[in-house]
């Protein structure tokens, strides 16, 4: 069959499936209830503390701790844990820019380790090498909602005095090896991004089973303020910010919350079913979860394999977009290490930060950059439906099957 992009009939037969509005009774109810305690602030009200509560029982964790954004869970966690000016972050070189801001923040160095191939996430046998005496931390970014090999980042955590940060924003829902993603670190951070498996237009919350350092967390989260029952306490004793989760997101999370496991189900059965219908399809790889880990399917990137296909990246997704498909080339388009911030040494306007020490524009991740070279994104919701993904996957084989008989 042709295709659509050469004259022949469109794959997407059908629109996408809308789903139920994302926001609707549940979260009015609890706005309503918000707005009637008189209150919006987290320390006098009851939504953020229940969303606290039931977050973590949720996860099996001791401590939940909210604050305004991935970004700022990341950064609270890091200012909990005592990162400094010059110490050494361990990251990946394919994730959000908010998970690497915080360590800049902190006066410390991202120091960017390799991923795999077809799981996306840091390579435990990368992560070894880049460590030295200056490393502090470990940030697992648990990508397109697979998770990091945590058995193995958590023993190199533990031969070298390391913390272990789970970056779960893109993988609510996810397990490894059974354990809820967020539980195997000494914190889990969560986004409640627009964007996110579940939201409440932006906000972010930190998990911890450390009793001494949840309360720095919530120091950390509102300006180094101890807001105990009996006195309010403003004798901060490290630098913290203000990171306060009102009652208003508090009480949209909350009911989000309520929805996270249907929307992960409905996800992961359409994502199995995807992968099934393109199981074999020359010139392409799909992604790959790591052993022992139920991914929750934040987005699905396949990559292709240009001397097989006959065609790149953006020429797989402009086939795409003439077959009615979304999907998107190379997701961020370069690793974080070639971002202007750190070749230019531009963090501050009128001093040095300590990564200048760094020459960026000498690092390499080979798999990291092969995966944006070659990746093509095809976004899930929650709301797409068993015809979506089969019109999906029809485009993809008519595509491959074109091009692999050099029809263009």
């Amino acid at each position: 069959m042709k295709p659509a992009l050469f004259g022949g009939e469109k794959a997407k037969q059908t629109p996408y499936g809308m789903g139920e509005p994302r926001y609707g009774d549940d979260e009015l109810r609890e706005l309503q209830e918000a707005l009637e305690q008189g209150t919006l602030f987290y320390a006098q009200g009851k939504k953020v503390k229940r969303l606290e509560a039931e977050f973590a029982q949720k996860y099996g964790a001791k401590h939940a701790v909210t604050c305004t954004s991935g970004t700022a869970a990341i950064h609270t966690a890091l200012m909990a844990l005592g990162i400094s000016p010059g110490d050494e972050v361990i990251v990946s070189p394919i994730t959000d820019m908010g998970t690497i801001s915080p360590v800049l923040f902190q006066g410390a160095i991202p120091v960017f380790a390799d991923l795999t191939a077809h799981g996306y996430t840091l390579d435990p046998e990368s992560v070894a090498a880049r460590i030295t005496p200056k490393t502090r931390a470990i940030i697992a970014v648990h990508l397109w909602g697979n998770t990091c090999d945590l058995d193995a980042l958590q023993a190199l955590c533990d031969q070298h005095g390391l913390a272990l940060i789970e970056d779960a924003a893109q993988a609510f829902g996810a397990t490894y090896k059974g354990c809820p993603v967020g539980t195997r670190g000494v914190v889990g951070c969560f986004s409640f991004n627009e964007f996110k498996h579940i939201s409440c237009g932006d906000g972010g919350l930190v998990l911890t089973d450390d009793d001494a350092l949840a309360e720095k967390l919530r120091l950390a989260t509102d300006k180094g303020y101890n807001r105990r029952p009996d006195a309010l306490v403003r004798q901060p004793t490290f630098l913290a910010n203000n990171y306060r989760m009102t009652e208003l997101q508090g009480a949209v999370a909350r009911a989000q919350l309520r929805k996270l496991d249907g929307i992960v189900a409905k996800r992961r059965a359409w994502c199995t079913r995807l992968t099934a219908k393109l199981a074999g399809v020359p010139g392409i790889t799909l992604p790959k979860a790591t052993q022992g880990v139920n991914p929750s399917w934040w987005f699905y990137l396949l990559r292709v394999v240009p001397e097989t296909l006959g065609t790149d990246a953006d020429g797989l997704t402009k086939a795409l977009a003439a077959e009615g498909v979304r999907a998107g080339a190379h997701y961020i388009g370069d690793p974080i290490y070639r971002y202007p911030i750190f070749t230019g040494k531009s963090a501050f306007a009128h001093a040095p930060h300590a990564c200048d020490s760094v020459d960026y524009t000498t690092q390499r991740c080979p798999v990291a950059e092969q995966i944006l070279e070659t990746g093509v994104m095809i976004p899930v919701n929650e709301a797409n439906t068993e015809t979506d993904a089969d019109e999906v996957a029809e485009a993809i084989q008519k595509i491959v099957a074109w091009y692999g008989k050099g029809g263009a």
